[in-house]
């Protein structure tokens, strides 16, 4: 599906594809949908069984949302590899390889682009949860239990953001608490 979606060449290798979809996986799509709707998902793809409202969500917003947090780490992931004398970067015939600048810029080209998709994600998400993805609204309350992330933007430069400030406690950020969720 990524090089369906995406300008990636059709010759690279998916074993360099897939440890980076795991971690966009991990880091980006399970704390936007929180555990249960993330499990629930997992559930029903293994099985096969995904309609219906959940297949609009994975097709139409999830996988738009993976594909380019994935490309945000991809770039240095097939640049750089670890081999036995320690990282190389590869360089093949008649290719001229960028700078790490020009590596970090189109990563942030694509960091923007999955975070547009994030926030039409959530934004779905909030719309439809009550009547199609009660998981989305009711995560869990295990210790390990993720909340869905209200936040539609990454933001280096600390802004004022008055309720980071607060004094607040462990269960209010991990136990469901949280505002815009």
């Amino acid at each position: 599906m990524i090089k369906d979606r995406t300008a990636i060449h059709g010759k690279i290798d998916p074993k360099l594809l897939y440890p980076d979809i795991k971690i966009a996986q991990d880091m980006y799509i399970h704390p936007l949908l929180g555990s249960a709707l993330y499990t629930k998902l997992q559930s029903l793809i293994s099985t096969n069984t995904i309609a219906g409202a959940y297949k609009t969500l994975l097709d139409d917003f999830v996988a738009d949302c993976l594909v380019y947090y994935t490309l945000t780490d991809l770039p240095t992931t097939i640049s750089y590899q670890f081999w036995n004398k320690g990282v190389v970067r590869k360089l093949g015939e008649n290719t001229d390889l960028p700078s790490m600048s020009e590596l970090v810029d189109l990563a942030n080209k694509y960091k923007n682009r999955a975070e547009f998709y994030a926030n039409r994600l959530r934004l779905y998400l909030r719309q439809n949860a009550a009547e199609y993805f009660p998981e989305y609204i009711n995560p869990g309350n295990g210790i390990d239990t993720i909340v869905p992330d209200g936040r539609s933007y990454s933001c280096p430069v600390y802004l004022g953001n008055e309720d980071v400030k607060k004094d607040r406690g462990y269960e209010s950020w991990y136990q469901g608490d949280k505002p815009n969720c």
